[in-house]
């Protein structure tokens, strides 16, 4: 025999039939109980690592296969309660005070199940809780060390499930099945995914309309029923989008994009999400504009500092200025307008007295400047500020992936 090979340990004196109170054991699969605390810690265990659902399933094995003398329905009543409570690397902590007042136990027993769990290998300490303060001296207060268990699961529910397994104690891992493995592992994935409530048979219920019988005909046998329907209440179908809105996935995507550029470069529309932005913005984009040139026309707007809804402001916005006259409503042309009584003299004399009073008190404003010079200067200032972001050095950025996006859009900027 070779120094590294590992021999199975047998059994062959151990009867087929045990007397009661005796743990069950094969001799094709040697389990033997972990009854020694040195062997119970992560570094000295022969179990491996494991998750909440095969805890769980190995523990329900252990139990049913009487593996140990004194595991009962209690004992899987504390492993129910430990996993529920495991966190992502498959620890949990004790909390013993806790636990025997949740499950109804004497702390007696509670340690006597657990320690039944150690010996079967579902469990396996990582830190020996104890009474030492961990508090500083003179504080006035009392916490001792708490007990963390690891779930772990033993080699032989691996060698009974037909599981593969790369290394050796705490840290092996489950890497495949072998033949007989496979076919447990599909039967019981499809008794897992069975459903719980089954229908109602036929002969108890119909469920489907049945149709009559037609007595003019020289056979009174009627055709095969109507397909059935899907079982449920019939889903509503969402109200038409109007087509300024619609757009594909991939329209939508890019509109999303576009929201991203225009958001962080228009104060009043920061609030609001991505997506409810982007479909606001969904005519605009459909018509052509640039971000830019949208993000211009969004600035010249004479919106609060903060709205509520800036998606529904855009939204409005948009219904104003493409609304069409209403049905019925005619505008009066230059022959229809109606005729006007012309101011009087006095009218006339006190409309002009109060505009020299009023004159020094509000001196005329300057002219307002054209939609087209404030959307220019506005495109030029937005324009300066991506320089300037593009030509920011390394120290002027106050992460790593803010300067790796410095360094993509310099990379995408034509020559």
């Amino acid at each position: 025999m070779m120094q590294h090979a590992r021999a199975p340990v047998q059994n062959t004196d151990v009867q087929p039939h045990p007397a009661r109170g005796q743990p069950r054991i094969s001799t094709d699969n040697p389990f033997i109980l972990v009854r020694g605390h040195a062997e119970q810690d992560i570094d000295t265990t022969a179990s491996r690592r494991t998750r909440r659902g095969d805890f769980l399933r190995a523990a329900t094995w252990a139990i049913t296969e009487r593996l140990h003398p004194k595991a009962q329905d209690t004992t899987l009543r504390v492993a129910k309660d430990l996993a529920a409570r495991l966190n992502a690397d498959g620890h949990v902590a004790y909390c013993r005070d806790a636990m025997w007042r949740r499950l109804g136990l004497s702390r007696r027993t509670l340690e006597r199940h657990i320690a039944v769990l150690r010996e079967l290998g579902l469990l396996a300490w990582v830190v020996h809780g104890s009474r030492t303060n961990t508090r500083p001296a003179g504080s006035g207060d009392w916490a001792g060390t708490a007990t963390i268990y690891a779930a772990v699961v033993p080699r032989a529910w691996d060698h009974a499930l037909g599981h593969r397994v790369s290394g050796h104690g705490y840290h092996a891992r489950h890497i495949g099945f072998t033949d007989r493995g496979r076919e447990l592992a599909i039967a019981d994935a499809r008794r897992r995914a069975r459903p719980a409530n089954r229908r109602d048979t036929p002969s108890w219920r119909t469920n489907h309309p049945r149709r009559t019988a037609e007595m003019g005909r020289k056979n009174n046998n009627t055709g095969a029923p109507p397909p059935r329907t899907r079982r449920g209440t019939a889903r509503t179908h969402r109200p038409d989008v109007p087509a300024p809105y619609r757009a594909t996935p991939q329209q939508a995507a890019h509109a999303v994009s576009v929201a991203a550029w225009i958001r962080p470069r228009v104060p009043w529309t920061q609030a609001e999400p991505l997506r409810r932005l982007a479909y606001a913005l969904r005519p605009w984009i459909a018509a052509g504009q640039a971000p830019a040139e949208i993000a211009a026309e969004l600035m010249a707007w004479r919106v609060p500092r903060r709205p509520a809804s800036p998606a529904a402001v855009i939204t409005v916005r948009w219904h104003e200025e493409t609304r069409q006259p209403s049905v019925g409503y005619e505008t009066p042309g230059p022959a229809e307008e109606v005729a006007s009584v012309p101011p009087n003299q006095a009218f006339r004399t006190a409309a002009a007295a109060l505009r020299t009073r009023l004159r020094p008190q509000h001196p005329p404003s300057e002219p307002e400047l054209p939609a087209f010079v404030i959307r220019d200067r506005i495109l030029a200032s937005l324009a300066e500020a991506q320089r300037a972001w593009r030509a920011r050095a390394p120290e002027q950025c106050h992460t790593f992936a803010q300067w790796e996006a410095v360094c993509d859009a310099r990379e995408r900027v034509p020559w």
